[in-house]
């Protein structure tokens, strides 16, 4: 009679990397507040007493879920700005990446952030480090545009600022649907135009 061949016991590394990746994809599906530990146990298809022993902080978890989707985020459209010749290109580039529809699940996590972020301190900690990283993306394109005279800012730090100020309050707008896409964007690429002194037109994608 044929034997089951024996299951393979996961090492302590791989069970830890696909604990991490099923909270990943949970957070992607039904939000940050969706990764529990039976939500989590159940993508994996374990006890919820594995992942508790592997990751004994679900408050811990879900802040390293969000830092690392948001971050690759950041990283990803970092390496797309980097690829244009010239500062305005670059600014209309990282506008348009933000503004991309493809883009809206990590929006949504980012709202998940702030409201859950209130009781969680590493999910508010990791929160504010990718705050830090989008805004010195985009102050360091300003700058850039700066020194080439392209653009005028007194402030570069504070139009990276503002940039995400908007950002997230039109991302706040779309998920009551207050205002139509195209509206929300015109309103962050005209602000940081005249923000930085360059026609609305160099900002706009055709």
């Amino acid at each position: 009679m044929p034997t089951t061949p024996a299951r393979r016991r996961r090492s302590p590394a791989e069970r830890e990397a696909q604990i991490a990746a099923a909270a990943i994809a949970v957070a992607r599906a039904d939000g940050l507040a969706a990764v529990t530990l039976r939500g989590v146990a159940a993508a994996v298809g374990v006890a919820p007493s594995l992942v508790a022993h592997y990751r004994p902080s679900m408050d811990d978890l879900v802040g390293d879920t969000f830092r690392t989707v948001a971050s690759a985020e950041v990283d990803e459209v970092r390496a797309i700005v980097a690829t244009e010749p010239d500062p305005v290109a670059r600014l209309r580039t990282l506008l348009a990446c933000i503004a991309d529809p493809a883009r809206d699940d990590v929006a949504t996590l980012w709202a998940d952030a702030w409201s859950i972020g209130r009781t969680n301190p590493g999910l508010a900690a990791a929160a504010r480090g990718v705050m830090d990283d989008w805004q010195a993306l985009a102050t360091e394109v300003v700058r850039d545009g700066v020194r080439a005279g392209v653009m005028r800012a007194e402030d570069p730090d504070a139009v990276g600022r503002l940039l995400f100020a908007l950002v997230d309050a039109t991302n706040g707008y779309a998920l009551v649907d207050y205002l139509d896409r195209a509206t929300r964007e015109a309103l962050v690429r005209t602000t940081i135009a005249r923000s930085v002194h360059v026609d609305d037109d160099a900002l706009t994608t055709s």
